[in-house]
C-alpha cells in the first residue's frame, strides 16, 4: 500500500489543528463536534485523493480509507454502538454520533484536546474513572512521547509495511522503546527527505 502511505503522509503534514468547538453542559467539558471535524479533515483527505468510506450496520459503525488512484485501502475500523437503552432513538443517535466522531479522529490521527465526552445521552452519565498512568511508563505516556514525531513515524512505519494514520495505531511491540523508535523514524526521515538549495 505504498501509494496510500505516500498520500497519508501528505495528509498528516497538512492536517489542521482541530480544536474544540462545543461545550458539554452535563460534564462541563469541551469537545469537537462531528460536523466540525469532518469540515476540517475531509477536504485534506480529498485533496490527496483519499476517500473516506463510512459504513453502518446494526449495532456498529465503521470507517475505511480508499486511495482513489491506486484503489488501495487501509484496515477497516469498527466501533460497536453502546447505549443504555438501544430502543431509545435519541440515545441510539447519540451513540452513533459519538462513535463516528471517534472513528474520524482515529483516521485523521487527531485526539481530543482534553476530556472528550458529549455522549451522556447514550450513557446517561454512567462513567468509571480510569486509573492514572505513569507518563514515563504507561501506554498513554509513551504515545505522548511519540506525538511530536508522528509524521516521521508514520513514514517510517510505512517503509516497514505497517500502514497507520497515527501513532495511537502502532502495534504494542513498537511502543516498548519509544525513544529508539523516534531515533529510527527521524533517521529515516532525514535520509529520505530531498532538500533543494534555493539559488541566490
Amino acid at each position: 500500500m505504498k501509494e496510500l502511505a505516500k498520500a497519508l503522509l501528505k495528509v498528516h503534514q497538512e492536517m489542521p489543528n482541530v480544536g474544540n468547538n462545543a461545550v458539554n453542559g452535563h460534564f462541563r467539558s469541551d469537545y469537537a463536534t462531528l460536523d466540525h471535524i469532518i469540515d476540517l479533515v475531509k477536504p485534506v483527505f480529498l485533496k490527496h485523493g483519499i476517500i473516506v468510506k463510512e459504513g453502518c450496520r446494526e449495532g456498529a459503525v465503521s470507517i475505511q480509507l480508499l486511495h482513489a488512484e491506486s484503489a488501495e485501502v487501509d484496515d477497516l475500523c469498527i466501533i460497536d454502538l453502546v447505549c443504555k437503552d438501544p430502543s431509545n432513538p435519541q440515545q441510539q443517535k447519540s451513540a452513533e454520533t459519538y462513535a463516528r466522531r471517534r472513528l474520524w479522529q482515529l483516521k485523521a490521527g487527531i485526539c481530543p484536546a482534553g476530556e472528550d465526552d458529549d455522549a451522556n445521552s447514550a450513557s446517561q452519565g454512567a462513567s468509571k474513572t480510569q486509573p492514572a498512568q505513569d507518563p514515563a511508563t504507561g501506554l498513554q505516556g509513551r504515545i505522548d512521547l511519540l506525538k511530536p514525531h508522528e509524521t516521521a513515524i508514520i513514514a517510517f512505519a510505512a517503509s516497514k509495511g505497517t500502514i497507520i494514520t497515527g501513532v495511537h495505531e502502532l502495534p504494542s511491540s513498537w511502543l516498548k522503546d519509544p525513544h529508539k523508535l523516534i531515533d529510527k523514524a527521524n533517521e529515516y526521515s532525514v535520509a529520505n527527505t530531498i532538500t533543494k538549495e534555493v539559488a541566490k
